[in-house]
């Protein structure tokens, strides 16, 4: 397909004029079972996906993940054919394969395809989502002092570009004892008037935290009940260290907005991300960069209304991306899917209870992360007795233990069991964190 030529563009893409967009249909009543290819009956069968260094154990999954077989296949396959035949190989699929990708992400999720555009990170998803928010002089954003650098940034931009009115507040005092309702009372008493939009992290990389999101979104919604439709309060979320973890859907969350990587806990491809937009939310954005949808061209050529427009073909920014890692991320869900979402969060939650009843036994460490799974994932955070948190992870790395230090203001040490991890490497790190000595 020649992508200049009007005519050939709406032979391939399915726009005709006054007709609309024919995009796959999706089946949300049907229970999706991808075709079982390898043997995941057991943590050992799912560990052998991956071709992660057997000499290392791996504690920092967090920041940026191996891929198990299935995706590895997918982006060989992808590669092969853009080296083979680069310009005939991506014409057959620019205008469809992202398609391909929104419907596995929205079984993933179980929401519909339409409300997922895709990204290559989380920051990218939180740009594209903070940068086009339709904020007025005097709106306020309110978020809190737990949240990321791409966050905190995002929300700076948006709040000098349109003259609103950027708000930080804590929402507990002490990580480890924070409880749901000092977190729920924190947010709801710093909302006023003003508040348009509610940004926050589920987890919180430097804590550990995880917030109790549906309990949140039902204050704000009881907030809103109270509000007319052009002061209503959005709630947005940065969602990467829940997702691939939590047995969740985005009704249970019950936010409006959802940012996520999809190259950490889910294990997909690297440069890869979402961001989900509720469609009684789309009006409240506009896109940051042009994209490359053949919806958002159609329009452009005059052959689609701008109101036939969804979110995903709208918002997903363009331009030529790295199409192997992209077109992978299919595989990524269905791996996900194939061992089960709920069978994932037990055994994460598993591996992490262990740690943490390990971590609380040491005199040595002090623990910052709460103990009871509602309020964290598989991020936690701790100090060491007289041993700043680069030289704990220095020192753990000598015993073949990779973990990381917190990039925030104030650095904890942070280990992430993950479903790549064993009981064996949990004992370990207990041990080894044990014997440190300032």
């Amino acid at each position: 397909m020649n992508l200049m030529n009007r005519r050939t563009f709406i032979r391939n893409s399915g726009i005709a004029a006054g007709t609309g967009i024919i995009l796959p249909a999706l089946s949300l009543g049907k229970p999706f079972i991808p075709e079982k290819k390898y043997s995941l009956d057991t943590w050992e069968d799912i560990r052998s996906q991956f071709e992660i260094n057997p000499d290392r154990i791996h504690m920092a999954q967090m920041l940026f993940a191996t891929h198990p077989k299935p995706v590895r296949d997918a982006i060989e396959r992808h590669r092969n054919g853009l080296d083979e035949n680069p310009v005939e190989y991506l014409e057959e699929r620019l205008f469809t394969q992202d398609n391909v990708t929104r419907q596995a992400v929205a079984k993933y999720l179980e929401c519909l395809p339409e409300e997922i555009a895709l990204t290559d990170s989380t920051t990218m998803a939180l740009a594209t989502l903070y940068g086009g928010l339709k904020l007025k002089p005097g709106d306020e954003i309110l978020t809190t002092t737990h949240d990321h650098y791409s966050t905190e940034k995002s929300l700076e931009y948006n709040a000098k570009r349109h003259g609103a009115t950027l708000n930080r507040v804590p929402l507990y005092k002490d990580p480890f004892t924070a409880s749901e309702d000092e977190i729920v009372s924190a947010l709801v008493k710093a909302v006023n008037p003003s508040t348009r939009i509610v940004a926050v992290t589920w987890v919180h990389s430097s804590t550990g935290v995880k917030l109790p999101l549906k309990q949140m979104s039902d204050a704000i919604r009881k907030i809103n009940a109270g509000r007319d439709e052009d002061h209503r309060i959005y709630f947005c979320v940065d969602g990467v260290h829940g997702f691939g973890i939590e047995d969740v859907t985005m009704d249970n969350l019950g936010c409006d907005f959802f940012a996520a990587g999809t190259h950490k806990w889910l294990f997909g491809p690297r440069g890869t991300g979402i961001l989900w937009g509720k469609k009684e939310a789309w009006k409240m954005m506009m896109p940051t960069i042009p994209s490359f949808g053949y919806a958002s061209y159609g329009n452009w050529l005059g052959l689609v209304p701008e109101d036939q427009l969804n979110f995903g073909d709208w918002v997903s920014p363009g331009g030529f991306h790295s199409y192997e890692y992209r077109w992978a991320l299919k595989e990524a869900f269905e791996f996900h899917l194939n061992i089960g979402k709920s069978r994932i969060q037990e055994r994460t939650r598993q591996l992490n209870s262990m740690l943490k009843e390990g971590l609380l036994s040491l005199k040595n460490i002090k623990p910052h992360t709460p103990l009871s799974p509602t309020l964290s994932a598989g991020i936690n955070c701790f100090e060491v007795d007289g041993i700043k948190p680069e030289d704990v992870v220095k020192k753990l790395l000598e015993k073949k233990i990779i973990s990381s230090s917190a990039p925030y203001r104030v650095v904890y040490v942070r280990l992430t069991p993950s479903i790549i991890n064993s009981e064996k490497d949990v004992e370990i790190c207990i041990r080894e964190l044990g014997n440190l000595k300032a």
